[in-house]
Formats: C-alpha cells, structure tokens, sequence
C-alpha cells in the first residue's frame, strides 16, 4: 500500500479510531503490528515473509546475545553478513548478471543466469538497516535486549516508516512502544497538519515537476540550458518528493503517539558538505556515521587496517580520509546498482575531503562571520546540483557529454524550453523557502495564539486541496522507493 492511494486513508482513519479505543498499550502494539504486516503486504503478501525473516534474525540475535556473551562477537558477524548476503541478492544480482557475468561467459549461460533476478522487495534496504542498528547496539551495549516478539517485531516493522524511512534507532522507538500512549488532540491535528504538507510536497510539487524533469534528461540532443535547468530541477523534485514522505510518515506516526526522527533540515541552506550530510537524509547519514564512518575511524583493528604509515590523518591516504571514502561508497552502492551511484559517492568523498583540507586552512574568525555563509552557501549549493545531476543520470558516457556541453549554444525552441523548466523550478521552489521563512520567523510567534486555529485548519484546507486537485498528475513512485 502506497501513502498515495485512497485506501491508504481509509486504513489510517480506521486504524486510528480502532486504536484510541483499545485500552491496554500492549493490545494496541499488536493491532500496530497487525496493521503493518497488512500495509506491507497489501499488494504481494509474501514480502511478509521476508520482511518477518529479516526482523526474526536480529531479534533471535539479540536474544543469542545475551544467552552467550562470549560469542557476541560471532552471532553479530553471522547476522550481519546473513542480512547483506540478502539484500545484495536482491539488490544486486540483476547488475552482476548483467554487468559482470557477460564478461566471463557465454550469452547463453548469462542470459540462464540472468533469469534468476528477482524484482527488489520494496524497502528492504530501509528495513534491513534498521533491524541491524539494533543487533549492532546490543552488541555494542547501548540498548537492553528486548525479549518481548510483540514489541520487537513492532520496531522493526512499524508501517509509516517501513518503506523508505527514517532508518530509526531503537533507542527512539523502543521506549515509546514500550511505555503507555494517551490520546490528545494536539497529536492527531500537528500529525494531520505534518501529513497534509507532506501530500502538498509530493503531489503538488515534486509530481508537478517530474514529468518535465523526465522529458529534458530523455531527450537525445539536449542544450546546455536544457539538462542543467533540469538537473536543478531534479534537485527541488529530490527534495519535494522524499521530504514530503517522511513528512507523511512522520505525521501518520505522530497520530498513534509514536514520534519518527527529523528526517530533514534545509539541506541546501548547507555551507560545506559536511553540514549538507547533517541535513539531509539525517537518519540515514547518522546510520552510516554511526555504524561505518566512526568505527572505521576510532575501532583499533579497523585503524590499522586502514592506516598507511607516515600518511597521517588526513593525508591522501590516511585513516580518516579511508574512513569517509568507505562511508561514501557505501552510501552510493546502498542506492543502487548502477555505476552512477559509486560516481556519485565518490564524488561526495572528493569534495568532501577538499572542504576539510582547505576549511582547517581559514582563520576561525573568518568561518564565524555572517558573511562567510553568503558565499559558502550558493557555493556548496552548486556542488548540491551537480551531485543531484550524477544521481539523476545512470549512463556515465551521457553524463560526460551533458558536462562537455556549450553553455552559449542552442536553438531558439531550446532556450523556450530552458526558460519553461526554470518557470517550473521557481513554482515548485518558492513554497519550500516560504514554509522555511514562516517556520523560522512567523510560526513561533503565532502558535498558541487566538488566530492559530484558523490558520492551521486553512492550511489544512490548502495543503488537502492543492494536493488532490493534483492526483491526476500523481502516478509516479517516491523517488526512494526504488532504493
């Protein structure tokens, strides 16, 4: 089930009054779990089982763990490499089928081994990595195993986020299943309020500006002004699209009484790219900080492995900077199996370690004027879109030759083009910087005041109707399902 499709509603509204009316916080974990078992498999109930074999492993995990402390170590190595053999089967067979194997056999054996590629289960990479976060802190002791299935398989299964996240901890979840939930009211109207900007994002803006996005980086003989025009579009649609679904999740959860992560943070406000990981895709970026980037910075074993002696920290091939060129591939393998993806992270790791080499370089009295962000902004801002271009497009070779461009080139229908797609990004643009200003100036000043419940209920109202009035334009996927 999709947050998209009407019956996605009426489960909500369903669950919701079902919910408040159980008494016990236990019977209302188990009508949850039901409920995300049915929303995960409302289209192919078998996902069900392995999305139930994935949360199995790391419960049973968890409690193998605290039977027999001394193979801690080994239990954790077993699940973990059980839960990545698993996903780079689904994930990547189709690619090592299609880019490898061709090259060390005969097109009769490939296309026989090709036809074992299974279609990727939807979220599997979202809720893999948040079962394994609780196997790694159990093994890590910074949380108490759960011996309780309900509770367990609740965590690693709740619905809003089951999809394409937030990659939660089970720090944050945990303890909220665990401890009783009352009803408010101000829960169910700042969620609704939370899901409706989320719908508004997707529907109205990101699946407004997909199409057009879409045509440009398929056409065969683009302008200059044509693929970066889109490429900027991609960017607002990227940020629309997978921010309007945390939103929706976020706020669905809020309903229930459980709160998901920040999941975003006006990541292209960022100065450095640095401050754009800490804003973007938070719960994944501190996923992988957390349980890649830092060990392989600050575990002795790894540091050995990683380090080159005389290279230092932050030398070409120093420990830090093997540490963050691990965490990014990983990143880019992570969302897809396509070379693009592996460009696209090691780009991030290039420009990742110049800002650090040349930043440690500025006085800090400089870094700490308000004028520094005026210009560090619009710059990392412009390395923003050329990722989002080496995101967006999976062929290299194309990649290349929209970098080759001549910007000063292009037909007269061309610039007309350029010029309707840069129409189309202020369009979708100009709310996301009005609801950052409001939230920032206006928000705190009116909330709780005698003219808020007008408000809230107007935008309601807008954020309902600008959204459905675009369901006929919104067929499109969020753009991290596919991840």
């Amino acid at each position: 089930m999709s947050f998209l499709q009407p019956e996605f509603i009426g489960f909500v509204v369903a669950l919701v009054l079902v919910y408040w009316a159980v008494p016990s916080r236990r019977a209302q974990n188990g009508l949850l779990l039901v409920a995300s078992y049915v929303f995960y498999g409302w289209m192919s109930p078998r996902l069900c089982l392995l999305l139930a074999s994935v949360t199995g492993a790391n419960y049973l995990a968890g409690l193998v763990m605290e039977r027999f402390p001394a193979r801690r170590g080994p239990v954790l190595g077993a699940v973990v490499v059980a839960s990545v053999l698993n996903l780079v089967w689904f994930k990547y067979f189709g690619w090592f089928a299609s880019e490898l194997i061709p090259r060390f056999t005969s097109p009769e054996q490939a296309s026989a081994i090709a036809a074992w590629k299974l279609a990727l289960p939807l979220g599997l990479s979202f809720y893999t990595f948040h079962n394994l976060a609780y196997s790694i802190d159990v093994y890590r002791e910074k949380v108490h195993v759960r011996r309780d299935p309900v509770d367990y398989f609740l965590y690693g299964s709740w619905f809003p986020q089951l999809v394409a996240g937030p990659v939660e901890r089970p720090q944050n979840v945990l303890p909220q299943l665990e401890a009783p939930r009352r009803f408010s009211v101000d829960l169910l109207t700042s969620g609704l309020g939370l899901a409706l900007w989320g719908a508004f994002k997707k529907m109205a803006l990101a699946d407004t500006i997909s199409p057009f996005v879409d045509t440009i980086f398929n056409t065969a003989d683009p302008s200059w002004g044509m693929i970066w025009s889109a490429a900027l579009g991609f960017t607002i649609q990227a940020l629309a699209d997978f921010s309007g679904y945390t939103d929706i999740a976020r706020g669905v959860s809020r309903m229930f009484g459980i709160e998901l992560m920040k999941n975003f943070d006006h990541p292209y406000m960022a100065a450095t790219p640095m401050e754009f990981w800490q804003r973007w895709h938070m719960s994944f970026s501190t996923w992988l900080r957390d349980y890649i980037y830092v060990p392989a910075c600050f575990s002795e074993g790894v540091r050995r492995w990683l380090t080159v002696p005389g290279t230092g920290d932050w030398g070409p091939f120093g420990t830090t900077s093997r540490a963050l060129l691990i965490t990014m591939l990983v990143s880019g393998i992570w969302h897809g199996s396509t070379w693009n993806f592996i460009a696209w992270g090691f780009y991030y790791f290039c420009i990742g370690t110049a800002y650090a080499a040349i930043v440690a370089r500025i006085p800090r009295k400089m870094k700490k004027q308000g004028a520094w962000r005026w210009f560090t902004v619009p710059v990392m801002f412009g390395f923003t879109l050329l990722g989002m271009h080496i995101f967006r497009e999976p062929s290299l070779a194309t990649l290349g030759e929209h970098l080759l461009l001549n910007p000063f080139v292009g037909t007269r229908e061309q610039w007309i083009v350029t010029t309707a797609m840069l129409g189309l990004c202020a369009y979708a643009a100009v709310p996301l910087v009005l609801a950052m200003l409001a939230g920032r100036f206006a928000l705190p000043r009116v909330r709780g005041t005698w003219a808020w419940p007008a408000l809230q209920t107007t935008f309601w109202a807008f954020c309902a109707v600008a959204a459905f009035s675009s369901v006929a334009t919104s067929e499109a996927a969020f753009i991290y399902f596919q991840f």
